[in-house]
């Protein structure tokens, strides 16, 4: 299984390498057949890549949704890893996934090369690589033969410019919602920027996370989400167990009507197990811990049908907007105006120390782990938001 840290090692050497030479060779390519790169009016098939980052892959949603407006009679095909292909089966404006298996260097090349004769059979006019530093992603679309291939550029990826037709500069100062429909912009598509009705939840979803509750015999109290997961991308964004345990010990000592949900994926199981096997008994008589336990579907649904969902910067926190969930988030190494939720059902607590947000500007924390931002968040501090978020939305916590 290939980490995190290893697949930027070899997308940083090896990747970058072929993606040099390959930006030689399509320069040389383009200026031997000097192709019309003009937007088409109908272009059959478009392809949107985001392989990375669950709520990224929401986001994307705002692209594809715009893309169908533009160009309402293409076909937007997703291309992602296997890790994303579950949330991008359920964006609503696509109408094909593929994903490739990146859980190890052969698994990626062989699921790579399939991919690529998928792409290959559709014959693809536009090509959006949402990536920003990825040299694996510039090659797959250039290797798309798409003839169109838009992408994001910053300074540190100056390979791309020969390997996307169009470049858009990526802006870590704006929303990254602005951001991904400025990329529409490019081929003459707009429209809302909002998260809400990207996301399909059927009601088999609904029924499957309703006869779960049933079971636990909490289906008709309210339900407060906790997610104290990060995913592999940035663990520093995760808040300590400690305080967690703290905040959940008060709350259930203060607000005993709630029920509590711990929630996660099936990898993200033991790390919330740990959480809840150090709560006391009266605590774990109202904080039930569901991760791991529920599918994709049932797990939007979940979402969907709590009053709030407390979180660290992660998936979960953007499936919620999807779906018009508050939220209480919390934010260290990335910054909120960033990626964060500015609307009056999401309270937003960030405190930040001179190096953040550091993931902006760098593969390795300054902090080598030692995640001071999240460190300095309180307990008091997201009690006392959860309280305002609850009275905002008019629910009484006695």
């Amino acid at each position: 299984m290939l980490s995190y840290r290893q697949k930027i090692l070899l997308d940083r050497t090896i990747g970058v390498c072929l993606a040099f030479t390959m930006d030689v060779f399509t320069r040389l390519v383009g200026i031997i057949l000097r192709l019309d790169h003009s937007v088409p009016e109908n272009p059959r098939n478009i392809i949107v890549a985001k392989f990375m980052g669950i709520g990224s892959v929401v986001y994307t949603g705002i692209l594809c949704r715009a893309l169908k407006k533009r160009f309402p009679n293409s076909s937007v095909t997703y291309l992602t890893t296997i890790g994303c292909g579950e949330i991008a089966k359920r964006l609503r404006y696509v109408d094909r996934v593929i994903t490739v298996d990146d859980s190890g260097a052969t698994k990626l090349f062989i699921t790579s090369l399939l991919a690529m004769v998928k792409v290959w059979s559709i014959r693809p006019v536009l090509y959006f690589d949402m990536e920003i530093y990825s040299s694996w992603a510039a090659i797959m679309a250039t290797l798309s033969l798409a003839r169109n291939r838009y992408g994001f550029y910053r300074k540190s990826v100056a390979f791309k410019k020969g390997l996307h037709n169009f470049l858009v500069f990526f802006n870590t100062r704006r929303h990254i919602s602005e951001i991904y429909l400025q990329m529409a912009q490019v081929v003459g598509a707009g429209g809302s920027n909002r998260l809400s009705g990207l996301l399909e939840i059927t009601q088999d979803d609904r029924a499957k996370c309703d006869n779960y509750l049933r079971n636990q015999d909490i289906i008709n109290k309210p339900l407060i989400l906790i997610n104290p997961n990060a995913s592999e991308l940035l663990l520093e964004r995760r808040w300590t167990e400690e305080n967690w345990i703290a905040y959940l010990e008060i709350v259930t000592n203060t607000w005993s009507r709630l029920q509590l949900v711990l929630v996660g994926a099936p990898q993200e199981t033991e790390y919330v197990r740990s959480i809840w096997h150090k709560l006391t008994p009266r605590a774990k008589a109202i904080v039930h811990n569901a991760s791991g336990r529920l599918t994709l579907g049932a797990f939007l649904a979940l979402i969907e049908k709590s009053k709030l969902m407390i979180t660290v910067d992660s998936g979960p926190l953007h499936v919620a907007a999807a779906v018009k969930t508050p939220t209480v988030s919390l934010w260290g190494p990335v910054d909120p105006a960033h990626y964060g939720h500015m609307n009056n059902d999401n309270k937003i607590i960030y405190d930040p120390p001179y190096c953040s947000p550091c993931l902006h500007h760098a593969d390795v924390t300054p902090c080598g782990g030692d995640n001071i931002c999240m460190k300095r968040i309180s307990v008091g501090s997201v009690l006392e938001a959860t309280s305002e978020i609850l009275s905002k939305i008019n629910y009484t916590v006695v």
